[in-house]
């Protein structure tokens, strides 16, 4: 009985202690036990798989390795997935998956998340826990309509307008999204709820977790439904923050929609300028690289207005360019080739973290992520025994597309950002 009452009052402790150490929002600034909490951040969307054990596709030797190289780079924060859906037989997914089916865990992805949070911690790192996906490659959105629906979900080898459409029905068709966001939020409930292995923390006292973010770049999601799934967030995290995920890449209206509900914390933004038809990787002229570095500035200050307009922070945590294809463009395995040179990127790195840093420092804007540290691996990796190669590029896109490797000239652009942004 007094074994028991110690732990107990240990608990408590551990529980203040936490509540005093997280994040908070102040305003439109993060701050961090009194002072500017600015996000200095990578996009490590593989984590909790590389975190799992060798028999499961992990490797925890080279996850520390990395771990190190980001925090000597200066990287605060992570964004990572705290979510992926099976069958582990179906294409493009991270596998093994942590929900093969509803409600059924795999152990070893799920201790896998346990080593990497309690891993990041040791490093004074924090992380964004994201909780779903709209995009088929962590199965998402899209497996949980399969799973209530049965139909065959169209993936997007080119038409992802048909399977955008499909994937909205999450939330825009009532009787799916009734049916899904069960299954959703009981996932959302199985994180928060998890008491970690490694360390003994529960992940909603646990001051590493920076937020709980909805899902990764739902697409023109619905207000009250953003509005919804956040409430239900933030009662099983009152302490923690919570972030939608939006891209804000549409409109004003649906920015304001991902991000105008009193439980949303902070507004995010991705931007993709190849993707989005602002950048050609091949053009060996430099209109391309202009035109590129324009729209990001401007995207850039325009999302930061109407974030100050609602009085909120705002993160860009998503931003990347493939390396110089521009100088071989009649051969399209250049692109992906680490030894390919990434003068453009660097170029594209140093414009987004100046004018993130300018607004920063005029409290602003709170930081950036880029996509994504691929460390370690490189495009001509052997893949593992589930064929996957875990590199900062999903499994549904070219190996080595947005990539930095722990040796490429991008690395010290970033350091130099990490530097100027302590000041």
């Amino acid at each position: 009985m007094r074994l028991l009452t110690f732990v107990s009052c240990a608990i408590l402790v551990s529980s203040a202690f936490t509540k005093e150490t997280m994040v908070k929002v102040e305003g439109n600034q993060f701050v961090l036990d009194g002072q500017t909490y600015l996000i200095k951040g990578a996009n490590y969307w593989q984590g909790m798989n590389l975190g799992a054990v060798e028999s499961a596709g992990g490797n925890r030797t080279r996850l520390n390795e990395e771990l190190d190289q980001l925090k000597a780079m200066g990287i605060n924060n992570l964004r990572i997935m705290a979510s992926s859906e099976g069958p582990d037989d179906q294409p493009y997914r991270m596998r093994p998956s942590l929900q093969p089916a509803p409600g059924k865990y795999n152990e070893d992805i799920f201790e896998g998340l346990d080593y990497f949070m309690n891993e990041i911690g040791k490093r004074n790192m924090t992380a964004v826990l994201t909780l779903s996906n709209f995009w088929h490659w962590s199965g998402g959105f899209s497996q949980y309509i399969n799973w209530i629906t049965n139909e065959t979900i169209p993936y997007p080898v080119t038409d992802w307008d048909t399977f955008t459409t499909w994937t909205r029905r999450f939330y825009t068709n009532p009787d799916i999204r009734e049916k899904a966001n069960k299954l959703y939020k009981a996932h959302i409930r199985k994180v928060q709820t998890r008491r970690n292995k490694f360390n003994g923390k529960l992940y909603t006292e646990d001051p590493t977790v920076f937020s709980w973010q909805i899902a990764n770049e739902p697409q023109l999601g619905p207000k009250d439904w953003y509005d919804e799934i956040a409430a239900f967030i933030k009662q099983g995290a009152p302490h923690q923050l919570v972030s939608s995920g939006c891209e804000s890449k549409v409109d004003k209206e649906d920015f304001l929609n991902a991000h105008s509900s009193k439980h949303i914390d902070y507004a995010t933004s991705h931007c993709w300028v190849e993707n989005w038809g602002y950048y050609n990787a091949s053009d060996p002229s430099k209109k391309s690289l202009k035109k590129a570095k324009t729209y990001a500035k401007d995207f850039i200050s325009t999302r930061t207005e109407w974030a100050n307009e609602i009085n909120k922070p705002i993160v860009l945590e998503e931003f990347g360019m493939a390396r110089d294809a521009w100088r071989k463009p009649n051969d399209p395995e250049y692109k992906y080739d680490p030894a390919t040179p990434t003068s453009h990127k660097d170029d594209y790195y140093k414009g987004i973290f100046k004018q993130i840093e300018h607004l920063a420092h005029q409290g602003r804007h709170s930081g950036a992520n880029f996509w994504a540290y691929g460390g370690l691996g490189r495009s001509t990796d052997k893949p593992n025994q589930y064929n996957m190669t875990w590199l900062g590029d999903p499994p549904h896109e070219p190996k080595g597309w947005y990539s930095v490797y722990n040796d490429d000239t991008t690395v010290q652009v970033i350091k130099d950002f990490t530097k100027k942004l302590q000041k």
